[in-house]
């Protein structure tokens, strides 16, 4: 029976590997730019608060209202900068997971995935939801790696030891009976005994 190539013999990978690095392209291209465009949002806020601040106190002087106020405005400032700094690590911790990937350390890119999966939900929605889709498409690889015993050369196909017949040599004669092989010539089977066809 002949096989059709496998993805991975003709250089292709597993579809459940393409569909992860497909989600973590997408998560890095994500992240760099939300990442950059809060973290120069949240400086340029943190520094309009600082400037509010010196104006409260050269213009009032001291006013515990006015600097109550100001320190109330500065925790969403320091939201935004740290929003923008995980971001950024994400899309570097991205490159990280692919590269286990392609080196088939799915059970370990997982673990990492899941740590990433988390932040991204607590500090942006679009980035968990992405890292979720990553993180379940893992299952399929793990179970397919732990069914080989392994990384086998070849995605989907069947063993080669119990797919193809031993090759037989010119002039061998096989034993009817207990199927072992015998030279050229011989009129018994060396195994069994039996009388070996012509």
């Amino acid at each position: 029976m002949a096989y059709q190539q496998s993805p991975m013999a003709a250089g292709m990978e597993p579809p459940e590997a393409q569909t992860i690095k497909s989600m973590l392209h997408i998560a890095r291209i994500l992240a760099i730019v939300l990442g950059v465009i809060v973290l120069l949002g949240g400086l340029a806020y943190a520094a309009w608060i600082a400037y509010l601040s010196s104006v409260c106190s050269t213009y009032i002087g001291f006013d515990p209202y006015c600097g109550a106020a100001i320190t109330a405005a500065l925790l969403p400032a320091i939201y935004l900068v740290l929003w923008g700094i995980v971001a950024i690590v994400v899309y570097m911790q991205m490159k990280s997971i692919e590269s286990k990937v392609n080196s088939h350390q799915y059970e370990s890119a997982k673990s990492q995935t899941l740590i990433w999966m988390i932040l991204g939900f607590i500090f942006g929605i679009i980035l968990g939801v992405i890292l979720l889709i990553a993180y379940l498409k893992f299952d399929p690889l793990i179970t397919w790696q732990r069914n080989q015993g392994g990384m086998p050369p070849a995605y989907g196909m069947p063993p080669a030891a119990a797919s193809a017949p031993a090759p037989m040599a010119a002039g061998q004669k096989f034993c009817s009976s207990c199927g072992a092989a015998n030279a050229a010539g011989t009129a018994f089977c060396s195994k069994c005994g039996a009388a070996l066809a012509a």
